[in-house]
């Protein structure tokens, strides 16, 4: 095979991205930056080091201008333009922008495979919108276009064939490492590229000067210890990322030095980003009265306004600041509309002022013993869960940990100024007086990253065992399980410890594992950064101090006929966890008998039951106002006795009368419906009054609670509710009052666990069984009963399935709306474990291939296939390839929805439209259904 002529180093920073090159046929000149053409306005190109990390979707007038721009500039990448001109449009345009891809990717608690960038954008389209991982590699094929643009003319230079390495920070987790090498597979880049550490590679970078060699062995035989302690601080635009190296004498190495990299920091989203927020806020306070806040767009050109002040105030990389303390900025906000300039805002600011919001707020000098402070508010811009302290200083300390430290390596966007890291630099000194650490001189602070990249790879090719850094992976790992009498306390098992190298394997046969097959098995995984001392195999008790949770890990194993089926469907396994030459974490259930290995995945996308325990709201709605005079209208209905000082109303034009108070019933958001709910509840046994009383009452209580989660306190509300259930219908012989019976169960459905939807199943499913048209309400609640058993709905499926090929049954919808929900890849608020077997899909696929899909009845059959075959990306969950390209071709015969067609073709996330298609009808505003995986 031809060797590679480059070795590529690749920073994927939050703020910028840059691309460097070893060239292995001239390497003395050492790794080189490479100057990236982009848009700097919407008539003119720049070539610049760097790339900001911003992205720009433009209009439908903007595009042809964007188009056909030759060889030099890519022409928009999906729909976006990215870098200088993309960063500019965040004062303008900040919907069409996305930024700080990078910090979502890394965001445990949301979906980073569901296109939710630009965040909370109005601007364009949810079907416009990117994933986190898109967005990244969105800027990685714009870096592999200017490339092959550039270099790929000379000999062996074709950007596939190169050694490729891509940077990410030591704190990122297994997961978000993962989903960068998703990224950068979505960007066409090759399976070898291998990941590198961002204060590992800045290291690299300084370490491949002769002189840097030499300040390191000059201050090892100063050192009264036998090694040194190096601490790497890179702190960018999105994160503090912090490591400890150990640096000590190998007469055996080429270098002279043996390294090893002891230690890395938690993750911290804190940096750059958090600065410009914080001076933002503080500005803004200056700009509107109190309890004002600016427009979406006022407030981006002060963000704007904000960064460009930072940067100018604080001076550059090789020197202070030449603005003088009480020099006097303008920040001028522009208006809109008519009032143009009466509505513009202005401000005055010294520089003195911006200095100390930055140092005191997040450079203050403090004890080596100060520790972060937790619950602190902080700002939560963009939906981001920066960190709770915001002294980067704090953090600091609670690292180094009293450790002495012998050598400071400043890099990162944020430290670019000299005043910031002589800042850094005197608060280590004043930790430890007698031996002060040294600077190690960084000459490239913003491009060392991928310089650094770059030579690693070098280093690979050249396999210089001896010029690498030894250390391993960056955490241990965990399982929690359970055993013995302490089945409810935690208790986790070290599955990875820290350190292990590429390449290594590990497998825990000491303690053994129960692993449930065929059916999915999903297990909780914790990570920790600080305990070097564990061993595979220990089990130890869970902290919330030491331990962090990364995604579930789950698998689904369905064995052969031929494997011999274990009692209770619990197979004996060990597990084996290994590191890639890749540095990918790889994790298998190995059958102790040796029949079987099974790998264990990841669960990436956030399930309601997660997504009930977590803290989700970023929008805040608020009951309307009217609904202190709409309450008397339910209490004159339900209440104990009738009041003169109460409307007179029949019960059957309660509703109506509520609609007079509140708007049209599709317009109540979230909280009002709530609001409505405990007078309502309170007349939960006077809907006996009358037929009307009851079905009034139904429709309402179904209404008002819909979906049964999703608002705070809705596990309580659903309590009251199931009281409900068990006093059972008022007129149960009249069919009004039972078709309102199952529309309500129906609607709230997604709040009732599994052994209640059994229960509601259980009294519906002797009519379904013996019926052969059963009342269509009955047919949509069964399909509503997520956390049924698999078994149970293959039957419905089938029965369902029977009623809708009958010819003498004309309304075919209540079976096909049901039928969907049935054989979803994507249920609504049930877990995989609830899927059935996509056979069911290919089953009812054959029996229906050969009607008309776009003539009554079976119109609907298009809807139903693009939900029963979507492609999710998961194995035993999808339908095989060959099968969904089936399917495709027929969607594509009946003119189904193009969205339809793609989203069977190939993994498209879920969108909130998706949702409401599945529950049957618009949901409240202010409720966030999120899907299973």
């Amino acid at each position: 095979m031809t060797q590679p002529r480059y070795c590529i180093g690749i920073d994927l920073g939050t703020t910028n991205c840059v691309l460097s090159y070893v060239d292995r046929q001239q390497s003395q000149r050492g790794s080189q930056v490479l100057a990236i053409n982009q848009w700097d306005s919407a008539t003119t190109r720049i070539e610049n080091p760097a790339l900001p990390s911003f992205a720009y979707t433009p209009t439908t007038s903007e595009r042809p201008q964007f188009s056909a721009t030759g060889d030099a500039v890519p022409e928009p990448i999906s729909g976006w333009i990215a870098g200088i001109y993309a960063r500019q449009q965040m004062a303008f345009s900040p919907g069409r922008v996305i930024h700080s891809a990078k910090s979502w990717l890394c965001h445990a608690d949301i979906d980073r495979t569901a296109a939710i960038l630009p965040w909370q954008s109005e601007e364009i389209a949810e079907t416009d919108k990117c994933s986190p991982v898109q967005a990244s590699a969105l800027y990685l094929r714009w870096l592999k276009e200017i490339w092959q643009r550039r270099m790929a003319n000379q000999q062996n230079s074709d950007f596939d064939g190169q050694d490729i390495v891509i940077t990410v920070p030591a704190s990122f987790d297994e997961v978000a490492q993962e989903l960068t090498l998703k990224a950068a597979k979505h960007a066409g880049y090759p399976k070898t590229l291998r990941l590198i550490e961002e204060p590992q590679a800045a290291f690299y970078f300084w370490l491949g000067r002769d002189q840097n060699l030499s300040q390191l062995h000059d201050l090892l035989e100063q050192s009264p210890r036998s090694s040194l302690r190096i601490l790497v601080c890179d702190i960018g635009g999105g994160t503090t990322d912090l490591s400890l190296f150990d640096v000590r004498t190998d007469k055996q190495a080429r270098t002279g030095l043996a390294l090893e990299r002891l230690a890395v920091s938690d993750h911290l989203l804190l940096g750059g980003d958090n600065i410009d927020l914080s001076l933002a806020h503080t500005l803004e306070s200056r700009l509107v009265k109190p309890g004002k806040k600016l427009t979406g767009r006022q407030w981006n050109q002060l963000l704007a306004q904000a960064r460009d002040l930072k940067e100018r105030i604080l001076g550059g990389e090789e020197q202070h600041s030449q603005v003088a303390a009480d020099q006097t900025f303008t920040i001028t906000l522009t208006g809109s509309g008519s009032g143009l300039f009466a509505s513009t805002l202005s401000t005055r600011v010294k520089a003195e002022e911006i200095q100390r919001t930055i140092l005191d707020g997040f450079f203050p000098q403090c004890s080596s013993s100060q520790r972060p402070v937790r619950s602190q508010q902080d700002h939560k811009e963009w939906g981001l869960p920066y960190a709770e302290d915001s002294a980067i200083s704090h953090h600091l300390a609670e690292f180094v940990d009293g450790q002495p430290i012998d050598a400071v390596l400043f890099n990162g966007g944020t430290v670019t100024p000299v005043l910031l890291r002589e800042r850094l630099h005197d608060l280590i000194r004043s930790w430890q007086p007698e031996q002060p650490p040294v600077v190690l001189h960084n000459e490239s602070i913003s491009m060392a990253v991928a310089r650094g990249a770059a030579r690693y790879g070098w280093i690979l090719r050249q396999n210089e065992q001896e010029s690498r850094i030894r250390g391993g992976h960056a955490h241990a790992l965990y399982l929690e399980v359970v055993h013995g009498r302490k089945k409810k306390e935690r208790s986790l098992v070290c599955i990875l410890p820290k350190g292990l190298e590429a390449g290594q394997t590990v497998r825990i046969d000491a303690t053994s594992f129960d692993l449930l097959v065929n059916q999915p098995a999903r297990f909780q995984c914790w990570y920790a950064s600080k305990r070097n001392q564990d061993r595979a195999g220990t089990v130890l008790d869970w902290n919330n101090r030491e331990f962090h949770a990364l995604p579930p890990l789950q698998t689904a194993i369905h064995l052969p006929p031929e494997y011999p089926t274990p009692a209770n469907n619990r197979l004996r396994v060990s597990l084996e966890a290994s590191l890639n030459e890749l540095g990918l974490l790889q994790l298998y259930c190995v059958d102790q008998q040796d029949n079987g290995r099974w790998r264990l995945d990841f669960n990436l996308r956030k399930g309601v039951d997660e997504q009930q325990e977590s803290t989700p709201r970023t929008t805040e709605f608020n009951a309307d106002p009217h609904c202190e005079q709409a309450m008397p209208y339910i209490t004159a209905i339900y209440g104990k006795k009738k009041r003169t000082d109460l409307p007179d109303i029949p019960a059957k034009q309660l509703i109506k009368s509520l609609e007079k108070q509140l708007g049209e019933r599709d317009q109540w958001n979230s909280v009002t419906l709530r609001t409505l709910w405990p007078e309502l509840g309170a007349g939960m046994t006077r809907k006996s009054r009358s037929l009307d009383h009851e079905v009034a009452w139904l429709y309402l209580a179904g209404f008002t609670l819909r979906p049964g989660y999703g608002v705070q306190h809705d596990e309580s509300r659903m309590e009251e509710l199931w009281r409900a259930w068990t006093l059972g219908m008022a007129f149960p012989k009249e069919k009004r009052s039972q078709s309102h019976w199952y529309l309500l169960w129906r609607r709230v459905a997604g709040g009732l666990n599994a052994a209640r939807q059994q229960q509601v199943l259980d009294k519906i499913l002797p009519v379904l069984r013996s019926s052969g048209d059963p009342m269509p309400e009955m047919v949509y609640l069964a399909a509503a009963l997520e956390r049924i058993s698999p078994q149970i709905k293959v039957e419905l499926i089938q029965r369902f399935a029977t009623c809708l090929l009958k010819e003498k049954i004309r309304h075919k919808s209540p079976y096909i709306w049901a039928l969907s929900r049935l054989l979803s890849r994507t249920p609504l608020y049930a877990g995989v474990d609830r899927i059935v077997h996509p056979r069911e899909v290919t089953t009812l696929f054959d029996k229906v291939k050969d009607k008309n899909w776009r003539e009554e009845p079976w119109k609907g059959l298009s809807g139903l296939f693009a939900m029963a075959a979507r492609c999710t990306d998961q194995r035993d969950i999808d339908l095989d390839n060959s099968e969904r390209q089936l399917i495709v071709a027929k969607l594509r015969e009946s003119k189904a929805d193009k969205l339809a067609i793609d989203q069977v073709a190939h993994f498209v996330p879920l969108s909130d439209d998706d949702r409401e298609v599945q529950f049957g009808e618009a949901l409240p505003a202010g409720l966030i259904l999120i899907g299973a995986p």
